[in-house]
């Protein structure tokens, strides 16, 4: 222990005067013509066990000098910090409770003196200043959640600020940010705040250290003097080295070793002599391993910290145990020797560009790093205006102004239901009574989405549907006959129905992308698509944000019959109380107030997008059979209104957009 405790003064020493040295710029290193003074990230001890490690950084840390253990394993759990943190969670849930709050101002977080403590206590107001304190943090821990809390705690008491300017700051800050976010993750799943604090001390009672979310977080290595085991620096390289406990070794006690002949492990219980002997021969081949790692690991520079050890208690007089490490085996060719024997052995070694220098421990004095002018730093001034127009958005999104983010979460609504919510009353319970409103319209959506047209509809399952969303059974008897007329109903003047469809032959919710590569300028689209739909012709002016970069979509049905393929739109407007009210007028000037030309040309496009990528002989003329738009909750039980917009009217949409996307001139 002397050795140890004697080098790692003499090491820390010696790094000491290397970064006075390299701050005068008398120590440089040079490489490919280049020189630059040494500094602290140039150094590295090179130690065998966490034990060392930790007396090599409590001698730096008595001169000033930070460094960083690069090969520590302990849990975080196992930190002062940890039990500081449990203390002050303690007293966040009951600050009421006068010896809890005492225990967490005592801790090293606050870095409260005793005397200070003592004010505290006999200050009656000050206290219950600091109760209500206490109380907000508790409030912010139940609505924000732990990790909050404790970051408005280091926040609001500048306690940062307080343990970076301490000795070891950086070290204790980062334990402090690991143990609160492993908190933060464990709230997940705590039962209460009470069961996270049993939770946190569990984990101090029994920290795991094989626990990779535990294993210590490295708070910097920046210009700060490394620690890192031999094991872990095989394969690096580092510009300045230091092995101050290289002659250290552990005598083998036991007869474990590895047979000659069978290479199998043998251990002799009964610890004969030469079983000893063979298992101190492989202790020292793996010391001389290691010895060679280290020493290689240096690229200008290495320090090896050798001395005459004498093993156990017995007097240090005489021949000493040197010899029986590996750099001693080596310096004294295995011989036994005293201590100025090994001074003549180390200075047969002495020539060229080794040196041997003896242990002084004189002088202490701590190293100062010196001041760095401060510079002024402010942020650099954005003289132009940024924008983006590249996003994902949607029909919904344009028809929206560009400006609603609510329709990313509403991709499958009609914009103009959401506004629309029924007041109650006292009407019969018809179709048209039904509620409405967005929740009513994405219910509905739902249903057609599980129905098989081509069966009828189950009472019972109707029924579960309706509960399951908050409607009482006694819609079931409006519904049921509703959506069995719904399916029969004619949808074109070729036969066809819902319930012709099978599931084969049609896709529910098909989703799409469209690339805009260029502005899409709702202007210049709009003068566009009014050339060749008279329905566009007739709506109000197109109004969004320009925008590029994706339009999705969802089409509510998209179906095969007779060899066509078509869209289907189901429509949740709200036009009158009475059938009367859905005429083909009425119904059109819907369509053009809410531009919903523009969602079916949109919807077009993504289907003969689809279709020309999956069908080998496609043409869109003979193929798309045109789009449907069903203003689904006019409907009486007796008589279905639709409404379609026949093929011939649709005037190539795809050549349209094609036209809009790709043509030279909108690039510009």
């Amino acid at each position: 222990m002397e050795y140890q405790q004697t080098m790692a003064r003499q090491c820390a020493s010696q790094i000491r005067d290397w970064l006075v040295a390299g701050v005068a710029g008398n120590a440089v290193l040079e490489r490919e013509g280049k020189t630059r003074s040494v500094s602290a990230a140039d150094m590295t001890v090179l130690v065998r066990s966490r034990q060392e490690a930790s007396l090599m950084r409590e001698a730096l840390s008595l001169l000033g000098i930070q460094s960083v253990y690069l090969s520590n394993r302990d849990s975080v759990f196992s930190t002062q910090e940890a039990q500081d943190i449990l203390r002050v969670l303690q007293a966040v849930l009951n600050p009421e409770n006068e010896s809890g709050m005492r225990s967490a101002l005592a801790t090293s977080l606050f870095g409260l003196d005793a005397a200070t403590l003592e004010q505290l206590s006999q200050n009656e107001t000050a206290w219950d200043n600091l109760v209500d304190e206490f109380v907000g943090y508790r409030q912010r821990w139940l609505k924000r959640g732990v990790l909050p809390m404790l970051r408005t705690l280091l926040s609001q008491r500048n306690l940062a600020e307080n343990i970076l300017a301490s000795q070891d700051g950086e070290r204790r800050l980062t334990d402090i940010l690991h143990v609160s976010e492993l908190l933060q993750e464990a709230s997940a799943t705590a039962d209460s705040e009470h069961a996270l604090v049993r939770w946190l001390s569990q984990r101090i009672a029994e920290p795991d250290d094989n626990a990779s979310s535990q294993q210590l977080r490295l708070e910097s290595d920046r210009h700060l003097v490394k620690i890192v085991t031999i094991h872990k620096s095989k394969g690096l390289e580092y510009p300045l080295v230091w092995l101050p406990f290289i002659a250290n070794y552990r005598a083998q006690a036991e007869g474990l070793y590895h047979d000659r002949q069978s290479f199998q492990a043998v251990l002799d219980l009964h610890k004969e002599k030469a079983s000893l002997e063979l298992a101190e021969a492989e202790r020292l081949a793996e010391d001389l391993r290691l010895l060679y790692v280290a020493v290689t690991r240096a690229i200008w520079h290495c320090s090896l910290g050798i001395g005459p050890l004498f093993r156990g208690n017995r007097a240090k007089k005489g021949a000493t145990d040197f010899h029986l490490s590996a750099p001693g085996h080596l310096i004294q060719q295995g011989q036994s020797c005293d201590a100025e024997g090994l001074r003549q052995w180390l200075a047969q070694l002495c020539q060229g560009d080794i040196a041997l220098k003896d242990i002084d421990l004189s002088d202490e004095t701590p190293w100062y790093p010196p001041l760095l002018p401060a510079d002024n730093l402010a942020a650099r001034e954005v003289p132009r205006t940024l924008t983006d127009f590249w996003r994902v958005t949607s029909y919904s999104g344009l028809q929206q102004h560009g400006s609603s983010a609510g329709q990313v979460l509403l991709p499958r609504l009609d914009i103009d239901a959401i506004g629309a919510v029924s007041s109650p009353s006292e009407q019969a319970l018809t179709i048209h009574t039904f509620p409405r409103g967005a929740v009513p319209g994405t219910f509905l959506h739902s249903l057609f989405e599980q129905l098989d047209f081509t069966q009828p509809v189950d009472a019972e399952w109707l029924l579960q549907q309706l509960l399951s969303a908050g409607y009482g059974a006694e819609w079931l008897p409006v519904l049921l006959p509703w959506f069995e007329a719904l399916l029969c109903a004619p949808l074109a003047e070729n036969g066809l129905t819902l319930n012709a469809l099978s599931e084969q032959d049609k896709r529910v919710e098909m989703e799409f992308y469209l690339p805009v590569d260029t502005l899409l300028a709702p202007g210049e689209l709009d003068t566009l698509i009014r050339q060749h739909d008279p329905l566009s012709a007739r709506s109000p002016a197109l109004d969004f944000q320009q925008v590029r970069g994706m339009l999705k979509g969802f089409i509510d049905l998209t179906f095969r019959w007779q060899g066509r393929y078509y869209l289907l739109d189901y429509k949740s407007n709200w036009l009158g109380s009475t059938s009367e009210a859905y005429t083909p007028e009425a119904m059109a000037r819907a369509m053009c107030e809410h531009r919903y030309d523009l969602q079916y040309q949109l919807y077009t496009l993504a289907l003969h997008r689809y279709l020309r990528h999956r069908m080998p002989d496609y043409e869109y003329q003979h193929h798309f059979g045109g789009v449907i738009y069903l203003f689904c909750v006019v409907w009486s039980p007796v008589y279905p209104v639709t409404v379609s917009l026949p093929r011939g009217q649709m005037k190539n949409w795809y050549q349209l957009w094609m036209h809009y996307l790709q043509d030279a001139t909108w690039r510009q």
